[in-house]
């Protein structure tokens, strides 16, 4: 059986194709263009998988697009596996309420449900999968966990049929119904032809225009922008019936977050903060380790002078060595125990979670001048040399 993973970019994609294949992978390229795709057979099933470009939808917008529909539409896999990203569900669904147009068997697989979790946010998942009409499986790509019931569903939906769902206003979806009928077309294409995409250009017959017209005239706005807003409403429709929300306990990061990006507090901590950054690399500890290399600078210089003089050797040459190479690494390295100081602070900064909060605080301030909030080390860095 083929089966095709499907899913938007950074989704848990290419994890979930490595639990689910192992090493057993080939690589290579699509014809005509060159964006790389993964076969592999499926542990412990051997049914191939091939791993489809991260996309958002099977609009033709951009390459990945074209070429993860073109696939769909004429390799016919036998399967889908539809990743959806859960701390983004809205965004994800939209290429879901695509994918299950298709009439190929679709199993969406929630990754990522428990960092929701944690936030007091949980997704029905038995209510989501009657909602939407198939099978759905909580997986932690990451984790690893959920895998192998992943498996059993795909057992399971071997060569089972697919449900449309009726997810238009009653006016859309007949036209859509009339035209499957008409041309004797899958749900998707039908869609398409409405939508007037330019794939489907030979189906453009004059019922289909005067439908399109109709309902442009309907709802006052172009027929894609009207599908698009149809099945937004649909996922919002089905999020607020599947996803719960309780309140949770206040973290210890979330009452940091009340004092460090306080507007009144927030500026004053960060500027006496930083003030006990540059007394540490370049106040007290940072002029003590100054002046310790500095005295054994001194010291070597010193004894190689002794070491010439005693040697022979020109006053010329003696001065080159000692004034000029000795003395000039000791200025260079003078600054070195100041600069791991300094990092040395921001590197606990940063572990603590204190410079994101900065960044975020003084992103609005330093788009002023053309920046981002993210220059802020290059910026403490530069105030130093």
């Amino acid at each position: 059986m083929k089966i095709a993973l499907v899913g938007n970019q950074n989704s848990g994609k290419t994890t979930l194709f490595n639990l689910l294949t192992g090493t057993n992978q080939k690589i290579g390229n699509w014809p005509g263009v060159t964006i790389e795709r993964k076969i592999g057979k499926i542990k412990d099933l051997g049914d191939d998988l091939v791993d489809l470009p991260g996309i958002y939808s099977l609009s033709p917008y951009t390459i990945e697009e074209e070429v993860s529909r073109k696939f769909v539409l004429e390799e016919k896999p036998d399967m889908i596996i539809n990743i959806v990203d859960s701390t983004s569900i809205e965004r994800s669904l939209y290429l879901t309420t695509q994918l299950m147009e298709l009439n190929t068997k679709v199993i969406i697989v929630l990754n990522m449900a428990d960092r929701l979790e944690a936030k007091g946010i949980h997704i029905d998942k038995k209510k989501l999968a009657r909602e939407i009409g198939t099978d759905v499986v909580i997986i932690s790509a990451l984790k690893g966990t959920g895998i192998n019931e992943l498996k059993d569903l795909i057992n399971k939906n071997r060569g089972k049929k697919v449900i449309n769902q009726e997810i238009f206003q009653s006016d859309i979806e007949n036209q859509i119904l009339q035209i499957e009928s008409l041309y004797g077309v899958n749900r998707f294409v039908a869609v398409k032809i409405l939508e007037n995409d330019k794939m489907y250009q030979n189906y453009q017959t004059g019922q289909v225009k005067n439908s399109r017209q109709r309902l442009e005239e309907i709802y006052k706005m172009d027929i894609e922008e009207i599908i698009a807003n149809a099945r937004y409403d649909y996922i919002v429709n089905i999020k607020n019936r599947v996803i719960t929300i309780k309140v949770v306990k206040e973290s210890t990061s979330d009452k940091l977050d009340k004092i460090f990006l306080n507007k009144f507090v927030a500026f004053p901590m960060f500027i006496a903060i930083m003030f006990l950054v540059y007394y540490l690399s370049v106040g007290v500890v940072g002029s003590n380790a100054v002046d310790w290399i500095s005295d054994i600078i001194d010291n070597f210089g010193q004894m190689v002078e002794n070491i010439l003089v005693s040697m022979g050797a020109s006053d010329w040459s003696v001065s080159l060595v000692v004034d000029g190479i000795i003395a000039g690494c000791g200025a260079v390295l003078g600054f070195v125990p100041q600069l791991i100081i300094l990092f040395l602070c921001i590197s606990i900064l940063e572990t603590t979670g204190y410079m994101s909060r900065v960044t975020f605080l003084l992103d609005k301030l330093f788009k002023k001048f053309g920046l981002s909030g993210e220059t802020l080390v290059p910026f403490i860095v530069g105030l130093r040399m």
